[in-house]
């Protein structure tokens, strides 16, 4: 049995500003100012753009039909605004980092291996695709969409980023979409299989991710998530948004959707034991 593996993840200090904020928007938005509603509007947009979508929606409820006014006359609808920008300059932060790191093929290469135990796993998880519809969520350049378009010539595979820079590299026979798993820019139900590989960890919202990637899941479709485990923190570099999770934790999460739930630890290679490093969960929606 490997140390930890129920061990939760910390909160970031990106999520505690969010809390921070949303609570201070919900809380003007029961009886909203003209200044106020200016720095509502604002405040709402960002909720929804990091997956908050409930208290997006009352807030934009409570401002309807009210008469707005420039923030910068009232203090506490400045402040909100100004919370409202930090968030909008964070995510933006995030998409630079990953424009940037698109020129490193060392690290974030265009193929991968398909030996590796994660291409195995996936493969062997979702079973035939042919004429299926499938998410890469987090797809970086397109590596592990393209062994399953290469595999599945009939299957329309999707890849998402929150890097345009990244989904350049991606084959043209892949279709691609920019956005955040926070707020998939999918319908409900629209695809058969779903999966995220070491892309959830860079989500901050993991409960709102996960909820969008259950919810654009159809009905007995299947997800698969890979990535690191919370027990594992400070063995590898990260930056300030990046947020490795429990097994149990995750397990919790996608219950919430799923009917089905496993996991279990995953080494790169199938005749290596598990380090501890990576784990896998299987949803069936």
């Amino acid at each position: 049995m490997l140390p930890f593996l129920g061990k939760k993840s910390p909160t970031l200090p990106i999520q505690r500003l969010l809390r921070q904020a949303e609570k201070a928007a919900l809380q003007a938005a029961r009886q909203p100012s003209p200044e106020m509603v200016a720095a509502l509007a604002e405040m709402a947009s960002m909720l929804r753009a990091w997956g908050h979508k409930k208290s997006a929606a009352r807030i934009e409820q409570a401002c309807q039909g009210r008469p707005s006014a420039p923030v910068s006359a009232d203090a506490a609808a400045a402040g909100l605004a100004a919370a409202a920008s930090r968030l909008r300059e964070l995510q933006q932060q995030i998409r630079a980092s990953f424009d940037r790191d698109s020129a490193d093929e060392q690290h974030f290469p265009s193929s991968i291996d398909p030996r590796i135990y994660h291409v195995k796993l996936l493969l062997d998880f979702v079973g035939d695709l042919a004429g299926q519809r499938v998410l890469d969520a987090g797809c970086g350049k397109g590596r592990f969409a393209k062994i399953l378009k290469e595999r599945y010539p009939s299957a329309e595979i999707w890849g998402l980023d929150i890097s345009e820079q990244m989904l350049r590299y991606v084959p043209p026979a892949i279709h691609t979409r920019q956005g955040t798993l926070t707020n998939l820019p999918f319908p409900d139900a629209h695809f058969d299989s779903v999966y995220a590989i070491e892309s959830l960890e860079h989500a901050v919202e993991i409960e709102a991710a996960v909820e969008e990637l259950c919810r654009v899941t159809r009905r007995e479709g299947r997800l698969l998530i890979i990535d690191k485990n919370v027990a594992m923190t400070g063995r590898l570099a990260t930056p300030q948004w990046e947020k490795w999770f429990g097994r149990r934790e995750l397990e919790r999460l996608l219950k919430r959707h799923c009917r089905r739930v496993s996991s279990q630890p995953i080494s790169y290679w199938e005749d290596v034991p598990p380090d501890g490093l990576f784990l896998a969960w299987k949803a069936v929606r």
